[in-house]
């Protein structure tokens, strides 16, 4: 018998020890899928906020009225200014995307939002945290990436 019949028949052999599996395989049951819960859909009101400080830090132009008493303490003309200079330097806003619900630990009455703020020359997120009743800005932070998880 040649070398190549030998390897031939090998390799038609083996062919045939594999084939009972994959036919076994097609008939297995389908695999459970898993529930993976969904994130809670962009608020629109949330997202209007969010845009409108962006803009509004970017300029420089703070309404101190819009945040809580705490964090008033915080808005402080060198602060504006400073945080002013750094957003405008990304250009101006082309669009905002809603990228997660920010949850804090134990504070369930927390409404917190993570977004991409994409400008003409750079991209920026904003972490906006809103209190119960969406009136007024608890705290903003703005970064350059995003938060790890």
């Amino acid at each position: 018998m040649s070398r190549s019949f030998r390897i031939s028949i090998a390799l038609f052999a083996a062919s045939l020890a594999l084939f009972p599996l994959a036919s076994q395989a097609r008939h297995a049951p389908a695999p459970t899928p898993t529930v993976t819960p969904s994130r809670p859909p962009e608020d629109p009101v949330a997202t209007q906020i969010a845009r409108r400080e962006f803009v509004a830090w970017q300029a420089g132009i703070v309404d101190p009225s819009r945040y809580a008493k705490e964090s008033q303490a915080g808005l402080t003309p060198d602060r504006v200014t400073d945080i002013s200079k750094q957003l405008g330097g990304a250009g101006s806003l082309q669009s905002v995307e809603w990228v997660e619900p920010v949850v804090v630990e134990g504070m369930p009455d927390v409404h917190g939002y993570l977004y991409k703020m994409t400008c003409s020359n750079a991209v920026v997120y904003e972490r906006l945290i809103l209190s119960p009743d969406r009136k007024t800005i608890d705290s903003v932070v703005f970064m350059d990436k995003l938060p790890p998880h």
